[in-house]
């Protein structure tokens, strides 16, 4: 095989060149590309340069350079070519201390863990019973149940012979209002006017239950101002308050439970 000096020697001669022709044209000196035809390469100059006079050479005599410097370099630098291999690292497959395994069992404790402190294990043998949804005709029997929680802090000066007798000579919602006489003043009265079936209980100044029952949807009643009535109602937002003939609002919210309300002429919601 023919070295490189050879070739490239061989074809500046056929293009009838002299090396003092090429060494002006690529500025380059005589004597280095004289050592480079004669394969001659001084230690004491680094490699890096030869390949670049060479690669210089060859493209001035329309060579192909890549290929005549990876011939060089084959040539007069053999081991660097050679490719190290690197052997792979051989892992030890242990199953039980795994990266893998123990973030699985940690997942799978978490989640154990969550299940069993916050979600709630139905118990088959129900301790209670599945009670629905109140219809509406019940609401105003609840309404009487928070009135009566109300009233049972209350000191009562008579016994409930007494409260019952009076609730039962107590005329109705409709008789109430005809017992109104229509020649009185209404401009010192309250009227109270249900919007729907509410329980009510009415005392005087002296803790004497004047009226006590659940009042129709559209009822009225009417007291005089100076009565001081206090109210307790187990649904305010049902009863609208109506003073000197002007609506003034209603006592409560709806639901509102309320206890010993007075009202006065001054009163607006």
């Amino acid at each position: 095989m023919e070295s490189i000096g050879q070739i490239l020697k061989k074809n500046r001669e056929l293009k009838k060149l002299t090396l003092l022709n090429v060494a002006e044209e690529l500025k380059i000196s005589e004597e280095i590309l004289s050592n480079i035809e004669n394969n001659y390469f001084q230690d004491d100059i680094n490699t890096v340069y030869f390949i670049g006079h060479i690669r210089s050479y060859c493209i001035y005599l329309d060579l192909n350079h890549k290929e005549l410097i990876k011939q060089f370099k084959a040539q007069h630098f053999p081991n660097e070519n050679k490719i190290i291999e690197i052997p792979k690292p051989k892992l030890e497959k242990n199953i039980l201390f795994s990266n893998k395994v123990i973030s699985s069992v940690l997942i799978i404790i978490i989640f154990s863990s969550f299940y069993f402190l916050f979600i709630e294990i139905e118990n088959p043998e129900r301790e209670y019973a599945l009670i629905p949804d109140l219809p509406e005709n019940y609401i105003s029997t609840v309404e009487k149940a928070n009135l009566n929680s109300l009233m049972k802090n209350k000191i009562i000066k008579k016994n409930e012979d007494e409260n019952f007798a009076q609730i039962d000579n107590i005329p109705s919602s409709s008789s109430a209002i005809a017992s109104t006489p229509k020649t009185e003043d209404l401009n010192s009265k309250i009227t109270l006017k249900f919007l729907d079936d509410t329980w009510i209980q009415l005392r005087d100044e002296n803790d004497e239950i004047i009226l006590s029952q659940l009042m129709n949807k559209n009822d009225e009643y009417t007291y005089n101002l100076d009565l001081k009535y206090s109210i307790t109602s187990g649904n305010a937002g049902h009863i609208l308050v109506i003073i000197n003939q002007k609506v003034k609002g209603k006592i409560g919210k709806k639901g509102q439970v309320v206890d010993s309300l007075v009202l006065n002429k001054d009163f607006s919601n």
